[in-house]
């Protein structure tokens, strides 16, 4: 803050107990381990995600296949061709059912 072009120092702010506990913890080690325990979690939810992907694009371009190969091509039968678009279009519904709900139900940004 300056006043009359004079430069005035802030006043340092106290050290809350939450700020103690965090120095406490980093000092001991147990900040590093609960951060290591957060990064396989995410590692894991992110193979998780990816398995996801691949196996669902695996699925599409299987049922794209059975749509434009000739009969003699073809690998599945009617009723697990029948299962596998069931299973697409579930999956591509709920996907656009949780996207228009983020949409219109979300929180709205404030002005």
């Amino acid at each position: 803050m300056s006043a009359g072009g004079i430069v005035v120092p802030e006043s340092e702010t106290s050290t809350t107990p939450l700020a103690q506990k965090e120095a406490a913890d980093i000092a001991d080690g147990t900040l590093r381990r609960s951060e290591a325990v957060a990064t396989h979690i995410h590692r894991a939810g992110l193979c998780i995600i990816w398995v996801m992907v691949v196996m669902g694009t695996s699925l599409a371009l299987i049922w794209a296949w059975h749509l434009g190969a000739p009969e003699k091509w073809r690998f599945l039968t009617v009723e697990q061709l029948s299962d596998l678009q069931k299973t697409l279009l579930a999956a591509v519904g709920s996907s656009t059912a949780t996207n228009l709900g983020k949409r219109w139900i979300g929180d709205k940004p404030k002005p």
